[in-house]
């Protein structure tokens, strides 16, 4: 079983590509991509993207590449993260399971919960503990 590491890409959505070099990042390295959601989090264009990447050999060179991407500011690994899925129902119910138990018209949302951030930028490493 591969163990699954949690990113967190923070960076400026100026066009589509934006999306595809990200993903891109770990494609080119024949690494997949579990899942990824994305949010706007400023007016400016600022938007950061959680995704779930099965770990291997070339983790640690996809990670250093994507920090250096065009209007990437910066990449997190979560370093312990633990992933809680909730599946929000067409009616507007809320519930935590597996997106397997997700219907028709269902949104799946993952939220990771963690305590220790390690940030690349420009490949430059930095690591904090969050209490």
């Amino acid at each position: 079983m591969t163990q699954e590491k949690v990113v967190r890409v923070v960076g400026y959505y100026r066009d589509p590509g934006f999306f595809e070099r990200v993903a891109g990042a770990f494609r080119k390295l024949l690494m997949d991509i579990n899942w990824m959601q994305a949010r706007r989090i400023s007016d400016d264009g600022l938007y950061e993207i959680y995704m779930g990447i099965p770990y291997s050999n070339n983790f640690d060179i996809a990670i250093q590449n994507l920090s250096k991407t065009v209007d990437v500011e910066k990449v997190e690994i979560l370093e312990d993260a633990k992933v809680v899925t909730y599946i929000i129902r067409n009616n507007g119910t809320i519930i935590e399971g597996e997106p397997s138990q997700a219907r028709e018209y269902d949104i799946v949302v993952f939220k990771p919960v963690f305590t220790k951030v390690t940030t690349i930028s420009w490949g430059v490493v930095s690591g904090k503990s969050i209490y």
